[in-house]
């Protein structure tokens, strides 16, 4: 009898651990996401690589610079898309995903937000009806999951005999040189990083597509807020919410990537211009005035 409970109590918190580990799915105006609580030692870059998500867009999604650290506790937004949704069953760094029926679902509203056809789901849960009820916890795929990544623990360091102190010798103030300040820049796979991943994703966009393309008028417009660097956002009346624009200043040869963020607004300095463009854009692409002429690119 006492073994008997004991496996039970067994069963129960395995049970438990699993529960507490699954991943659910969550939506915001239509978007998939996981919601992830910081860990101590978890950063943005870790993040990054555990769930394969750009910097820039884990930066975006949560309005935080990737050189500052990420409060523990703190709720954290894992968005879902295609640099990291499985759509088939992967043993190698995966992990499935789960989503529970809300009031206003079904199945089709299910399928559509997470990109995958209504019979994947019905098949990746058993189920040999489309109809589904309030509250019904169902599989919607995989992520990709690297579990290797580990937040940074303190190390202990060990102690140290006692020494006395040497006599402190008082030396001129050291210049500070070009190579001190480069020592504050981010390293450079870091840099590169955040520069291109809006230059990813508007590869995965428009691979095998034919692209759109426009010239006209941009016009740049004031951050409120300090952006990181490489990302750029952009007003556009054609391309839906989200869209990675490839933008290139003709005069300079410069080229950028901006991600969507709405219409152009009805304004009038925005008169006879094809986009809207944040200010950090402005120097990125070599321009010398508020407007300048320019081509876009987009799936």
């Amino acid at each position: 009898m006492k073994k008997r409970l004991l496996l039970l109590l067994a069963s129960l918190v395995a049970l438990c651990a699993q529960a507490q580990d699954t991943l659910w799915v969550k939506q915001k105006e239509g978007m998939p996401y996981l919601l992830h609580r910081v860990k101590s030692g978890e950063t943005l870059f870790m993040l990054s690589k555990k769930f394969s998500v750009p910097p820039a867009v884990l930066a975006d999604v949560n309005r935080v610079n990737y050189q500052d650290g990420l409060p523990e506790g703190s709720k954290f937004r894992i968005p879902i898309d295609d640099y990291n949704f499985i759509r088939i069953e992967s043993v190698v760094k995966s992990k499935p995903v789960f989503y529970k029926v809300g009031d206003e679902d079904d199945l089709h509203s299910i399928s559509r937000m997470m990109g995958v056809s209504q019979s994947a789901i019905q098949r990746w849960n058993h189920s040999n009806t489309p109809e589904i009820e309030k509250g019904a916890v169902l599989q919607v795929g995989w992520i990709a999951y690297d579990n290797e990544q580990k937040p940074f623990a303190a190390k202990d360091t060990p102690h140290s005999p006692v020494v006395a102190a040497k006599p402190v010798v008082q030396s001129p103030p050291a210049r500070t040189t070009v190579r001190d300040t480069v020592k504050a820049v981010p390293e450079k796979d870091t840099a590169e990083e955040m520069v291109s991943a809006f230059e990813q994703l508007y590869q995965e966009q428009v691979r095998g597509i034919s692209t759109n393309e426009e010239s006209g008028a941009a016009v740049f417009y004031p951050l409120r807020t300090k952006a990181a660097p490489g990302v750029y956002y952009a007003f556009h009346n054609s391309a839906s919410k989200g869209t990675i624009l490839q933008i290139t200043n003709p005069a300079s040869g410069k080229t950028i990537y901006a991600k969507v963020i709405g219409i152009v607004p009805n304004l009038k300095e925005y008169h006879n211009s094809i986009i809207g463009l944040s200010g950090n854009a402005a120097q990125a692409l070599g321009a010398r005035e508020r407007r300048m002429f320019c081509k876009i690119r987009y799936r």
